[in-house]
């Protein structure tokens, strides 16, 4: 019991170390910014709000100081963030009278950083132990690309967007360690109301709820019958309908937010139909005895899955003309064909901004699947190769290949890895041993997602 408590004192003051060190090296360029200065474009902006709101209350239904004559209509933007860091500099005033709305933009990157650096190794010591949470905290507490966008300055909402997924991918996550029914969905709702703030804070938040839908549907293809289903309505209650409420953008959504409702609040419905729709087959005897007798709960699973994958594609396929005019607006013109972060990355981008993480990390994935499927991850395998290569190694691709080309081999790897997974996921072998194999696939698809968030910024 002893040895116990002083390993685990041990373990928390080492993760407590990690903090400061990720902390310190955020703060180094502190002194060298000047008065009422960023380091980043974005965040004058979000300043420039939070003073509008610190003032007025509220922001106004357009902002005319761009895109004259219109304006641009701030009522399709979601701005949670300014209004967070206005709002908390009230509430503080009290208590440090001396801290101004700058000083606090200013910290609030690293503050947010450090909070979510804390949850996320908490959470996988909790559920992994101290040999997967410290390599995890070190390398996000000292990795270029975390860094960039951590730092003091750096006043964009990336890091407060980070806090929130971080606390609804780990809530969820936390409450398959328990068992207590009123637990779970209290820790469910929870997750769904961080979901609902990242919503109004970022576009491209559903990135984090992928990761929460991957996992449902990691268990949902593999089991029979359904279990804590209702504990999913309460995390879908939380947040999908109240964000349709909210925000404008997500009713008659344009611009950024053309494809929100369909990316956003779409996919967990439809988990939730799939869910509902299998319950009823597998429950009703008088009804549905026919299909019980005849077909088991998996392939009715995979049947319903595959069917709304296709329907999903197919609506991509549709709407893949106005992506570009849709993610990254004016992106057809002259001027924003010359920015540079449109352009493809080169292979000195990923090396000076994650070193060989990246590339071991792939190499990971790739032999996992080999080692933990055998021949059922052939598939799956292939497709973290052509996507690693086609992300990666593109500088070289287009040489010996084509742009077309490579394009072409990152399609089939998005393509696959799902088809891939599903396919690992279905085999006896996987069901057998489900648990250890889910535990892994959560951690995997989270560094994963985590890390495609930081690629994106």
């Amino acid at each position: 019991m002893n040895s116990r408590i002083v390993s685990q004192v041990g373990a928390f003051t080492l993760l407590v170390i990690i903090l400061l060190l990720a902390g310190w090296i955020r703060t180094l360029g502190l002194a060298g910014i000047p008065e009422g200065h960023f380091t980043e474009n974005d965040a004058y902006l979000y300043y420039w709000q939070a003073n509008i709101i610190s003032e007025q209350g509220k922001l106004p239904s357009r902002d005319m100081h761009r895109w004259l004559p219109v304006g641009r209509d701030l009522e399709q933007t979601l701005n949670l963030y300014s209004y967070i860091t206005a709002y908390t500099h009230k509430l503080i005033t009290p208590f440090f009278p001396d801290v101004t709305l700058y000083q606090l933009h200013v910290l609030v990157p690293v503050i947010c950083f450090l909070i979510g650096l804390g949850v996320l190794c908490l959470f996988l010591y909790s559920v992994f132990g101290f040999e997967i949470a410290a390599p995890v905290g070190i390398l996000l507490a000292v990795l270029p690309s975390c860094l960039e966008r951590s730092t003091v300055g750096c006043s964009d909402r990336d890091t407060w967007c980070w806090l929130l997924g971080v606390l609804a991918i780990t809530t969820y996550l936390w409450k398959e360690q328990l068992h207590r029914r009123h637990i779970r969905s209290s820790l469910a709702g929870m997750s769904g109301f961080f979901m609902f703030l990242g919503g109004l804070s970022w576009e491209g938040f559903g990135v984090f709820m992928f990761v929460i839908l991957s996992v449902e549907l990691w268990r949902f293809l593999p089991s029979e019958t359904e279990a804590n289903i209702a504990e999913y309505l309460v995390w879908v209650l939380m947040f999908v309908p109240w964000l349709y409420l909210f925000s404008p953008a997500y009713r008659q959504g344009g611009g950024f937010t053309t494809h929100l409702v369909a990316f956003v609040l779409v996919p967990p419905l439809v988990v939730l139909t799939l869910r509902y729709i299998r319950y009823f087959l597998t429950t009703h005897a008088k009804t549905y005895a026919w299909i019980r007798h005849y077909v088991s709960g998996r392939a009715i699973a995979l049947v319903l899955t595959a069917t709304s994958l296709l329907l999903g594609l197919v609506y991509v396929l549709i709407q893949v003309p106005t992506f570009a005019d849709s993610t990254v607006p004016f992106s057809n013109n002259h001027l924003m064909q010359s920015v540079t972060e449109l352009t493809a990355p080169k292979d000195i981008f990923w090396r000076f901004r994650y070193g060989a993480v990246c590339w071991v990390g792939s190499i990971g994935l790739i032999g996992g699947c080999m080692v933990l499927w055998r021949k059922q991850g052939v598939v799956l395998s292939v497709a973290f190769c052509m996507l690693t290569f086609s992300t990666f190694y593109r500088e070289y691709l287009y040489t010996l290949l084509s742009s077309i080309v490579c394009d072409y081999l990152f399609y089939f790897g998005i393509t696959f890895v799902p088809i891939g997974a599903g396919n690992s996921g279905l085999t006896k072998r996987a069901f057998k041993t489900r648990t250890p194999i889910y535990r892994d696939c959560c951690v995997a698809i989270y560094l994963v997602s985590s890390y495609q968030r930081g690629k994106t910024l």
